[in-house]
């Protein structure tokens, strides 16, 4: 009976210590309904404007690279400090553009590879890994994290974040 007792005590503390979920962590079945994978169309069309801005980059193509950017686009740029922390440098696109083609300094040549695309109606996100070469030597590499809205039939970027290494980076990828 004592031991009853005991168990009896127990079990709202053993409920208590258990995960518990949120009815908002869970996504409502009204949500669920409207969601859908992203098409093979979709993804290509967004993989298609990230290509086309890192061909205009490491070209250095101004005007190619301009289509792809507005007054809301933002570069989120990560990057270590000799203390070992994270700097966080914010650009605007013009900005960017403008740091990314001065004369003194080649095209950046930044392929990406595994990306992971995601597009619900007029927004994607894409996941991906990039290096970044100068002939074929890689001077660093990191992730991609890219936010673009379809605005008039047409992908732009809204932000362009990335990670910053200069180890681990392997040999320059294949084209």
């Amino acid at each position: 009976m004592r031991r009853l007792h005991v168990v009896l005590l127990l079990l709202p503390l053993l409920a208590a210590c258990q995960p518990q979920t949120s009815p908002a962590a869970a996504p409502s079945t009204a949500a669920m309904e409207g969601a859908r994978e992203t098409t093979e169309q979709e993804r290509a069309a967004v993989l298609a404007a990230i290509q086309s801005f890192m061909d205009a980059l490491r070209t250095k193509d101004t005007a190619a690279l301009s289509q792809h950017v507005d007054s809301l686009t933002r570069i989120t740029l990560l990057r270590p400090t000799r203390e070992g922390g994270t700097r966080v440098v914010v650009m605007t696109g013009a900005e960017f553009i403008r740091v990314a083609t001065q004369p003194n300094q080649p095209g950046i040549d930044e392929p990406i590879r595994n990306v992971v695309v995601h597009v619900s109606g007029d927004l994607a996100s894409v996941w991906a890994e990039y290096q970044v070469r100068r002939d074929t030597t890689v001077t660093h590499c990191g992730f991609d994290a890219f936010h673009l809205s379809r605005r008039d039939g047409r992908w732009k970027f809204l932000n362009v974040s990335d990670t910053f290494q200069t180890t681990g980076c392997g040999p320059a990828w294949p084209r």
